[in-house]
C-alpha cells in the first residue's frame, strides 16, 4: 500500500477530488504560514524603526561647570572622543546652545533669555554606542568622576528602551533566521525523496502558495485599514521586497507540500 494521499489503485475521478481536496488543505496550511510570517515581518519592521528612532535621539549633556577658554574646551573635546564607546562629540558655546535651544523649544528660548545669556553654560553632546545602553549608569558615573569639571545629564529610562527594544529585535530576528533555515531544510528533505507520481500537480500547488501570502497580505491591509491611513500605515510596516520574497517562499513551500502530500 502506498504512503502517498494519493492512492495509486484509486480510480481517476476519486484521485480528482482527491487532488482538489488536497490543494483546499495545501491553500489553508500555507495560508495560516503565511499569516504568521506577515505578522512578524510586520513587528521587525516597526521594532526595527522604533529601535533607529529611539538611538538616534538618545544624546549624553555634558555642561561645563566653570568658564573655560577655547583651548581648554577643545582639550577636553578631544579626549573625550577618544573614548571606545563615544562614538562622537560635538561642542556647543552658550551662542551656539541657545541657537540649539531656540530652534528645538523657541518658548524655552525665551525663558533662558529671561535668566540672562550668561546663565547658558556651554556643553558637550555625546553619541554613546549601543553596547553602552545597558550599562549606562556606570559608565556615565565614570565619565562624571574622570572629568570633575563636567556634569552629565541623560535620561537613563530612555536608554533602557534602548536596551531592552535591541535585545528583543535581535531575539526576534535570529528566531526567524532560525525558523526559515528549518522551512527550507524541511524542502530540501521533501525534495530529496524520489516519488513515483508525476509532478504536473506541482505548479498548482506552488500556484496556491503564492495564492495564500497574496490572500495574507489582503487581510493584513483589511486589519490596518480602520486606522484611516493604510498607505502610510503599509509603509511603516512592510515594503515591496519583503511582500515579493514572502510571496517565493510560499510558493516554494505549496510546491513542496504538493509533492509530499502527507497532510
Amino acid at each position: 500500500m502506498s504512503d502517498n494521499f494519493l492512492n495509486e489503485g484509486s480510480g481517476s475521478s476519486l484521485g480528482k477530488r482527491h487532488l482538489f481536496r488536497l490543494h483546499r488543505k495545501l491553500f489553508v496550511l500555507v495560508f495560516a504560514i503565511a499569516v504568521l510570517w506577515q505578522g512578524l515581518l510586520l513587528m521587525e519592521c516597526r521594532l526595527s524603526q522604533y529601535y533607529n528612532e529611539l538611538e538616534s535621539s538618545f544624546k549624553v549633556i555634558l555642561t561645563v561647570r566653570e568658564d573655560q577658554n577655547n583651548t581648554q574646551l577643545a582639550q577636553l573635546g578631544e579626549s573625550l572622543n577618544q573614548k571606545q564607546d563615544i562614538i562622537s562629540v560635538r561642542l556647543f558655546s552658550p551662542q551656539d546652545g541657545l541657537e540649539e535651544v531656540r530652534r528645538q523649544n523657541p518658548q524655552l528660548t525665551e525663558a533662558l533669555l529671561l535668566m540672562g545669556r550668561n546663565k547658558m553654560p556651554a556643553y558637550f553632546e555625546l553619541k554613546l554606542s549601543a553596547q553602552t545602553m545597558g550599562n549606562i549608569r556606570p559608565f556615565v558615573d565614570n565619565l562624571a568622576a574622570e572629568y570633575e569639571d563636567l556634569t552629565p545629564h541623560y535620561n537613563a529610562q530612555h536608554a533602557s528602551f534602548i536596551f531592552y527594544t535591541g535585545v528583543s529585535l535581535r531575539l526576534l530576528r535570529i528566531g526567524m533566521i532560525f525558523a526559515g533555515f528549518l522551512f527550507l531544510l524541511f524542502m530540501f528533505l521533501v525534495e530529496a525523496q524520489p516519488v513515483r507520481e508525476e509532478p504536473s500537480h506541482m505548479w498548482t500547488g506552488a500556484l496556491s502558495g503564492a495564492l495564500a501570502w497574496i490572500g495574507a497580505a489582503i487581510l493584513l491591509c483589511i486589519l490596518i485599514y480602520p486606522t484611516g491611513f493604510l498607505q502610510e500605515s503599509l509603509q511603516l510596516f512592510t515594503s515591496i521586497e519583503r511582500q515579493i520574497l514572502g510571496a517565493v517562499f510560499c510558493a516554494l513551500l505549496g510546491w513542496t507540500l504538493s509533492k509530499w502530500q502527507k497532510f
